[in-house]
């Protein structure tokens, strides 16, 4: 596999799929009018490290899809929020 089309996985992973998931859950929420979809981000998603660029790029798109969702969804009182893990080892 190649580096482009490792990246291209990392955003299918990181991003795609949560979009799909989320998408897929949210008929049911909005016709109960309540629930909470939380998104995995992480401490990169907000501050970049050397040697991390795409992998911070897709958790700033989890971010920013987070924020447009909490925007969105709040007057159905569907919460939505991100985690953010930091370093670990």
């Amino acid at each position: 596999m190649g580096q482009q089309d490792a990246d291209r996985r990392l955003f299918e992973v990181n991003l795609f799929s949560l979009m799909r998931v989320t998408q897929a859950c949210l008929p049911g929420m909005r016709k109960l009018r309540t629930g909470t979809i939380l998104n995995l981000s992480s401490i990169a998603g907000k501050f970049t490290f050397p040697g991390s660029g795409v992998y911070a790029a897709s958790k700033y798109a989890v971010e920013g899809i987070t924020d447009a969702l909490r925007l969105e969804l709040a007057p159905f009182g569907i919460r939505v929020v991100a985690v953010r893990p930091g370093p670990f080892g």
